[in-house]
This record gives C-alpha cells, structure tokens and sequence, in this order.
C-alpha cells in the first residue's frame, strides 16, 4: 500500500488556467504533450476561471483524448493567479508545471526537469531557458533569453556545482542577484516541487509581477534552485501579452505593469525579512522602478510631468546615493519640455 501512495504522490499536476476559452481550449490542450517520457504519473489540472461561455461542456468532450488523468475545477473569475492558487488547493502529485497556452513546451521540457528535480531531492525548483519568437511571424527574436547579445545575464555568473547539464545554483548572493537582475525562470518554464507551495500562494493582486515577487520570497526562505542553459520554452510575443515583453509602446497596460512592480517591491521590504544585504538591493531595485521606469519610461514620455517628478522623489528617497538620479531629477525639474538625460 505505500509503494502505491508513493507513486500517486509523486505525480506531475499541469495546471492550465482557461477563461472563455470554448473557440480555443482544443488547440491549447493540443499543445500538451501526448507523450510523457520519464514520467511515470501525471494529472491536468484545468481551472476555469468563471467562463460565460461553453468552455465546460468543450472540456468535458475533450477529456477522454487527454493523456493521463484530467480534473475541471470551476470558479468564480478571480485573475490568472487566483486560478492557480486554486490549482494548488486541488493539487495531490508532488511536482507542479504550469502551462500557459501562448507558449510552447518542447519535448524534453518536463522529462528533464522532472529528472534534476529526483535526482537531487534537496531541489525545490529547475527551470530552463526560453526562445523568444513573433507569434504572427514565428521570427525569432532572442534564440536563449539567458543572453543578451551574447553576453550572460548576471545569474549565469553565480557559484552553480553540475550534474552533467544541470546547474545547482550553489552561491549566497542568490537572492541578491534575484532582486536586482532576475533569473528568468517564470513559472511557464519551470517544474516546482509541492512543497514550496506548503503555507504559501500567489498573491492575487498582482496581474504580472508575481513570478518576480515569488520567486525572491521563497529564495529569502531558503528554496534551492536548478537550471539548464539550453531552451526549453518557445515564448511566443503578440500584443495581448501580460508582460511588458509583449508590447512596444508605453500605454496604460505598460503604466499599470511598471506600478505593479512599485507596489510589489515596497510590499517585499514590508513583509519580507530580507537580510541586510539583500534588504539594500531591493531599496536599489525599488529606486530603479520608481525612477526609471514608472518616472523616466512611463510618465514623463506620457506627458504626465508632476506624476513623473513625484516617482523621481520616490526613486530618490528610495536610494539617495546614486547621483544620476538627482543630476535627472534637476534637469527635468528646470526643463519642463525635456525628458532629461539618463545618467
């Protein structure tokens, strides 16, 4: 009988938020892999995030062509976030994957993450790299976003020890490096381990940040992380994305995203017991959002000069001691036409 209870606890859950999604929920469950190499058990988790349409009655036809087992769970509409809070209330497997119908898995996403996850218990979360490409054209924008222009992003320079391709991160500036760069580890190209979600859930206010924000609170907790270097997500950019990837113009969805980020980083020191060191770079972190980007990228160019100059202030008293700060601030302050130089 435990033998048994071990496997069925060991289980893969792949949770696919939907909302109105009765003309499109077929292509996307298409999308999931037939197959699953290495996996011995796995379960989909479809949360219908209080559909208007027939969506329920297109799932119900579709079950029976899925692999593996299918749940439907059903609520009232409460945003991306809250359908995967509620994904996880109903989760029973060990190993969560979140599937999010813009993107695309390649085939040995789940296998190998799946594979690092076991063989190192001690891991709470691997994830891989993903290729940004135009969903109208298919052009391929970033082959690795680990890289820009061929030069590493800051993770990539932290203390990992290897297991053949997968690299455990292995370095106490973790966190640090998490606040100020990121990982790039969303959760569409991540597996996670259960038990990071033991006490804890998305925060639903957020509509894009989350990811971020979630991801510092688990490292100030102690998660341990893992990841391969070659892609295993196809992202794919158009302008209904919810990041700011997915646009090309500062709008009221670019603005919203910059005050989310604002709103997410003077949350994070309020609750969070961060150290001192990592503690300093979220005050820098929350400098940057507030000055550069709410300020600088989004209400200035907006034509919304006093807001932008107030997020200066806010920038400023966030981390005094960068002087291109107060050098922009003046600039702006005493050109009222001018955007002023970034520093």
């Amino acid at each position: 009988m435990s033998t048994i209870l071990d496997d069925f606890m060991k289980k893969l859950i792949i949770q696919i938020p939907c909302w109105n999604e009765e003309l499109n929920i077929a292509k996307t469950l298409q999308l999931i892999p037939k197959k699953f190499e290495g996996i011995d058990s796995v379960e989909l988790l479809i949360i219908d995030d209080g559909s208007t349409d027939d969506t329920e009655t297109v799932v119900d036809r579709l079950i029976g062509e899925m692999p593996g087992a299918v749940s439907y769970v059903r609520q009232a509409n409460k945003g991306a976030y809250g359908a995967r809070n509620t994904g996880l209330d109903h989760a029973t497997g060990t190993y969560v994957a979140f599937f999010d119908s813009d993107d695309l898995w390649l085939p040995h996403h789940l296998a190998r993450c799946m594979a690092g996850l076991q063989a190192h218990p001690e891991l709470d979360w691997v994830f891989g790299s993903c290729t940004r490409v135009e969903h109208a054209t298919g052009r391929v924008v970033d082959e690795n976003v680990f890289y820009v222009d061929g030069t590493p992003r800051p993770f990539l320079s932290l203390r990992t020890r290897r297991d053949g391709d997968l690299r455990i991160f292995d370095d106490p500036s973790g966190t640090e490096c998490q606040i100020l760069h990121g990982f790039f580890c969303g959760l569409q190209n991540s597996v996670i381990h259960r038990r990071i979600f033991d006490g804890r859930r998305f925060h639903e206010q957020y509509r894009v940040c989350e990811d971020e924000l979630f991801l510092i609170r688990v490292l100030a907790d102690g998660a341990r992380l893992a990841y391969y270097l070659e892609p295993h997500v196809i992202y794919r950019m158009h302008e209904l994305n919810s990041s700011v990837s997915g646009v090309g113009q500062v709008d009221d969805k670019t603005l919203a995203i910059f005050r989310e980020l604002v709103d997410g980083f003077e949350e994070l020191l309020r609750e969070v017991p961060l150290t001192a060191r990592d503690r300093r770079a979220a005050r820098r972190r929350l400098s940057r959002e507030y000055f550069w980007h709410l300020g600088y990228h989004g209400l200035l160019p907006a034509g919304r000069r006093a807001e932008a100059l107030l997020a200066y202030r806010q920038g400023i008293k966030a981390w005094p001691w960068d002087w291109g700060l107060w050098k922009t601030y003046v600039t702006t302050a005493l050109r009222p036409s001018s955007r002023g130089a970034q520093a």
